[in-house]
């Protein structure tokens, strides 16, 4: 854990892959130019926290599917995370706060790696950034019943073999886009996740960084 660490410690210091890496997970060239990708003055702001772990001789990371509830983001898998709040001081707290509060999970131990691109999601005039955070035992999780349906707990290199990422069509405030998503298991991992994912994949592809945990 301490080497795939400090190699992606590293390599987010170099610089990060950016905008366009995210918005390869969109799809469809419709979808590029029906939607925004520059936010306007009241676009709001939001922390997100992809989580990191050793277990089982690879690295671990945390989804969330969230109740199928009427709004935006209904029944869609996401990170944890949230709005910043005004006593947060940075959107690093606002990731952390909110993985605490949607999933229990006490969060002094989780060492930040770094921040990735922040995305603009136009359907909710939100602001996205991602914290990147490790902990270096097996997270123990008590999710909220109001906020997640369940997680869902996968291997990172999951998400680097071929054939994971596939394309549906899907229907977008009552408009049809074929959209690429993450295909695991039976979940469809798509919209902003994927697009945030995405980056931090292209980080392990660029740099070579091995997800072994040996």
């Amino acid at each position: 854990m301490e080497e795939f660490k400090n190699n992606l410690k590293n390599a987010i210091k170099k610089g990060l892959p950016g905008t366009e890496v995210q918005w390869m997970m969109a799809s469809s060239d419709r979808m590029l130019k029906d939607f925004p990708k520059v936010p306007g003055p009241d676009a709001k702001q939001a922390g997100v926290l992809i989580l990191l772990w050793p277990e089982d001789h690879s690295i671990q990371t945390v989804f969330m599917q969230r109740p199928d509830y009427v709004g935006i983001h209904g029944g869609q898998i996401s990170f944890p995370g949230g709005k910043k709040e005004p006593g947060d001081k940075n959107l690093i707290a606002t990731a952390l706060r909110e993985a605490e509060e949607e999933t229990g999970i006490g969060t002094e131990g989780i060492e930040i790696a770094g921040m990735l691109t922040p995305l603009f999601i136009p359907v909710s005039n939100m602001i996205v950034s991602a914290t990147v955070g490790f902990l270096k035992e097996v997270p123990v999780f008590s999710p909220d019943p109001q906020e997640v349906d369940h997680l869902i707990i996968a291997n990172l290199d999951i998400f680097l073999k071929p054939g994971i990422i596939k394309t549906k069509p899907m229907e977008i405030r009552g408009e049809r886009y074929d959209v690429r998503y993450f295909g695991y298991k039976d979940y469809v991992i798509w919209g902003a996740t994927a697009m945030m994912l995405n980056e931090l994949l292209e980080i392990i592809r660029r740099e070579r960084i091995s997800l072994r945990n040996d």
